[in-house]
């Protein structure tokens, strides 16, 4: 049997402060076996930077939650979802696609390849709860600064 690997899995600051815990919550939510468990970890492995993008955002926005996509997929590096209102049909998402150096784009359209299945993600997202189908979303792709930045000044829809 082949590993059916998630579309995005759900990052905390927990996860995220040691690597250690970040293997075992690839390992938990893949359930990969020995066998397989290096190819799970590295669909979703983050880079040094996207690794301190992450820490950064999540301690500084904590009504996002944060998610690293399967890099298999083409969606985007991160989705990250604005968890403000207890109502899902008012939240927004956001996917996100860091290139070092970039000028921010928003909602610029795919970056080569790399957001063409941003939608897969995002239906699969909205299918859990976290918001509705035809919920606000936007793209932004460019520096981790400048996306940081973007995100943090982010206000209501």
């Amino acid at each position: 049997m082949s590993l059916r690997l998630p579309l995005a899995i759900r990052l905390t600051r927990r996860t995220l402060a040691r690597s250690d815990f970040f293997c075992a919550l690839v390992q938990e939510v893949t359930r990969a076996s020995r066998v397989d468990a290096a190819m799970a970890f590295h669909a979703f492995a983050l880079k040094a930077d996207e690794h301190a993008f992450a820490r950064s955002l999540l301690a500084r926005r904590t009504q996002l939650w944060l998610f690293r996509t399967n890099q298999r997929v083409f969606s985007g590096d991160f989705v990250a979802v604005d968890m403000s209102s207890p109502r899902p049909e008012t939240r927004r998402a956001f996917v996100l696609e860091l290139k070092r150096g970039m000028h921010l784009r928003v909602d610029a359209g795919a970056v080569g390849v790399q957001l063409r299945n941003a939608g897969l993600v995002l239906r699969s997202l909205s299918r859990e709860g976290l918001f509705a189908e035809d919920a606000t979303w936007s793209t932004l792709a460019g520096d981790a600064n400048e996306i940081g930045r973007h995100l943090g000044q982010a206000g209501e829809p």
